[in-house]
């Protein structure tokens, strides 16, 4: 890697997103990289990008936290900056004014602006923004806000992840791809590496200013939306999102060059994927109540190494036969359609209300699960994979 300067990530331990703690916590990360100001010019335009699946309460920790997006925002507000609050959700809902209505109201959103003086978005409007220096997609379609912006604070939350391992900072810009093309990109890009390509494509695109991470509590096993909720204990910063991510990972004992986003980092030699070239500031991350996070349940251990190269040959062959597959609980199904909506294979249809589901033509992205809102979407073994686990130990 060439040497350059190492990048910065602040650590602030906080225990509760209570005001009185959660406000000195993000306040104490940001000047421990040198201060607002040193980031964002007073007076500017500033857009907030939380994480905002779909519309699940606060306790549910599917969403960046009300409370940390409200201390952001006001931060900004005393620099005399206008602040715009802006997502597109996961691909099964429908980008509509009426739809991020519902989601601001659902996550604890709707008051932040009476408080803060800030805007939250209902402009559904996007641009495609060419981008020929990109090594795998050679354009973007993204949401208004982000054009109109001078500066992008990107504001993403810790969790587990069935198919990227895990999601924070680096995957969080995924949400400026308007809801319905995200199945588009996720078909195209269906291999979880060439995801991550195109998201760091997407990152060198936007190149948002600074890096905010909700870890005060995060999510464990079959996130991003049906996983258990975990207290991770810290508020991170940094100006570069591969260091933020991977130094999350480290917080929660996940191995960092598992994750798609930082091991396709670490092979274009990117800043920020060299944890001996980043640089911690702030409280320990020996302090923190972490530990060892639960995986989810499509993680075939470190390294993800399923030797012999024979047998690995076979299974990625036959997929089906090994990987997780999802299936549907029609006893708990909401009937809401966004799993037919999200799929970037096609393989689910609504039937009488419920989906029915192709296996053939899934492609094992697990959006469905995701997107889900009622956790009716669940993930069952291939019929071989006990078998071949067993044969190579796993």
């Amino acid at each position: 890697m060439a040497d350059q300067t190492f990048p910065v990530v602040s650590i602030a331990a906080c225990g509760s997103y209570a005001r009185g703690e959660i406000e000195p916590a993000i306040r104490k990360a940001i000047e421990a990289l040198g201060g607002i100001d040193a980031f964002i010019k007073p007076g500017s335009h500033v857009l907030l990008k939380p994480n905002l699946l779909q519309g699940l309460p606060p306790e549910r920790c599917v969403t960046t936290h009300p409370e940390v997006i409200r201390i952001v925002s006001q931060i900004c507000r005393e620099l005399g900056c206008t602040v715009v609050i802006a997502d597109s959700p996961g691909g099964g809902i429908r980008y509509t004014p009426a739809n991020l209505k519902k989601l601001y109201q659902a996550t604890g959103y709707e008051n932040i602006p009476g408080d803060t003086g800030t805007e939250l978005n209902s402009d559904t409007g996007y641009f495609v923004l060419p981008f020929p220096e990109g090594r795998l997609a050679k354009s973007f379609p993204v949401i208004n806000p982000v054009t109109e912006a001078d500066h992008i604070i990107v504001v993403s939350k810790a969790k587990t992840h069935l198919w990227t391992l895990f999601t924070g900072g680096t995957k969080n810009l995924f949400g400026v791809i308007p809801g319905i093309e995200k199945p588009l990109h996720h078909a195209r890009f269906s291999n979880p590496d060439a995801f991550a390509g195109m998201i760091l494509d997407l990152n060198a695109l936007i190149r948002p200013t600074l890096q905010i991470m909700d870890a005060v509590v995060g999510m464990e096993g079959d996130g991003p939306s049906s996983g258990r909720p975990r207290k991770l204990g810290a508020i991170l910063a940094s100006t570069n999102a591969t260091a933020i991510d991977l130094t999350t990972c480290r917080i929660m004992g996940i191995p960092p060059l598992d994750v798609p986003t930082i091991r396709i980092a670490a092979n274009r030699g990117l800043i920020g994927s060299d944890p001996d070239h980043i640089r911690l500031v702030g409280d320990p991350i020996e302090s923190l109540p972490a530990g060892h996070v639960r995986m989810p349940s499509t993680y075939r251990g470190p390294g993800q190494d399923l030797s012999p190269s024979l047998l690995l040959g076979l299974m990625q062959r036959l997929g089906g036969f090994y990987a997780l597959y999802p299936y549907f609980n029609p006893g708990t199904c909401q009937r809401c359609g966004r799993c037919e909506l999200i799929c970037p294979s096609g393989a689910i249809t609504m039937r009488d209300g419920l989906p029915e589901f192709d296996r053939k033509a899934c492609i094992r992205c697990y959006c469905c699960h995701e997107i889900c809102p009622s956790g009716s979407v669940h993930l069952k073994p291939g019929p071989g994979r006990k078998l071949i686990g067993k044969l190579i130990g796993l």
